[in-house]
């Protein structure tokens, strides 16, 4: 008997006797008097359901030793050779493959790995790997049975990782796979290739710079990437739950700040970053707007060093000129751009730095 025809066989040939047997009894009515008929159907009903049960279970236990047979025969012989038998992904070709084979016996390595990525990745490959596409080789049903026998390889979770530790991990995995090159393996962005990008990648160690950088900024950048600099989306390539791991472990790179800034004080450092960054073109390095692009601008921009000017102008005010531009200047709007906490940041460092002192 071929895999398969176990399947439902011996719930049929129960369905097929009761029906034979009840049958006769329906035909019999008047041999067999009417409460013993229904106390016999009853008890022989009961019984039948216990002996279709067993049977069903029987057979799904075939079944599954066979598919289990089946699973380890297609892994021994088409997976092996890289991911090794135990899955350890440590044979002698696995050490010379440029991507390593997944080690399908690490519990952290298997953590995200949800079933359909892996049968995408047995039946098309992956790309860029020594990974090739099973699917003209193997059915839908043989894919299934290897995918049970991978799972199956996998050690379970030590009791000692706790599941933020284990999101961590996983975070740290990937970054030092996908981040290391341009943000530094410490979160430096010191590395060659940062050096010659413009804009440098964030310092996720600067606690000054990650102090924008709040978990929807975050996870937008690694999904999406960032328009105008050398970030790309990873959301085709990290499923949610990775990119999650990814910002937990960025999270531990950042330094603590020293112990004489206050938070006033960060705030004031992150809105002179957001300044130098976006502002200084039009306004200047000292707040008074003569700058090249300024002396040509029609209004001129705003002079911050000017008391009496800036006396008519709140923070509240300034802050919504910010927002939402001004019109008939060269003053755009930056909503959208900037968070209102930037905003007011960049509000707080142009007043405490370039206003007169009383």
């Amino acid at each position: 008997m071929v895999a398969g025809q176990h399947q439902g066989y011996p719930v049929f040939q129960c369905a097929q006797s009761a029906g034979v047997i009840l049958g006769e009894l329906c035909m019999n009515k008047k041999k067999v008097k009417t409460p013993m008929r229904a106390v016999f159907l009853l008890r022989f009903l009961l019984l039948l359901g216990t002996v279709c049960v067993l049977a069903a279970v029987s057979s799904a236990r075939v079944l599954a030793k066979e598919a289990s047979a089946s699973g380890k025969e297609l892994y021994e012989k088409r997976c092996a050779t890289c991911h090794g038998v135990s899955g350890r992904a440590d044979t002698p070709i696995a050490k010379l493959l440029q991507t390593p084979p997944r080690n399908f016996s690490d519990p952290v390595d298997m953590a995200r790995l949800t079933d359909d990525q892996m049968y995408q990745a047995i039946k098309e490959g992956r790309p860029g790997t020594a990974m090739p596409a099973w699917g003209p080789v193997l059915s839908e049903l043989q894919i299934g049975d290897l995918m049970d026998h991978i799972r199956s390889l996998t050690a379970p979770r030590p009791p000692t990782l706790t599941v933020e530790q284990l999101s961590i991990e996983i975070g740290r995995r990937i970054y030092k796979r996908d981040c290391a090159e341009c943000h530094g393996a410490d979160g430096h962005a010191d590395t060659n290739a940062a050096k010659v990008l413009r804009p440098l990648p964030t310092k996720f160690a600067d606690p000054v710079a990650v102090a924008r950088l709040d978990d929807g900024r975050m996870y937008s950048a690694i999904k999406l990437g960032r328009p105008g600099t050398s970030m790309g989306g990873w959301g085709g390539l990290l499923n949610p739950a990775e990119m999650i791991d990814v910002m937990r472990y960025v999270r531990t790179l950042e330094e603590p700040l020293p112990a004489e800034v206050t938070k006033s004080e960060l705030d004031v450092l992150v809105g002179e970053r957001i300044y130098r960054q976006n502002c200084v073109g039009c306004h200047g390095e000292k707040g008074d707007g003569k700058t090249e692009l300024g002396r040509v601008l029609v209004p001129h921009p705003r002079n911050f060093t000017n008391a009496t000017e800036m006396a008519r102008l709140s923070p509240k005010e300034m802050a919504e000129d910010i927002a939402h531009g001004e019109p008939g200047t060269a003053m755009a709007p930056w909503n959208g751009i900037l968070t209102p906490e930037d905003i007011r940041r960049v509000t707080l460092f142009i007043r405490r730095t370039f206003l007169p002192k009383p």
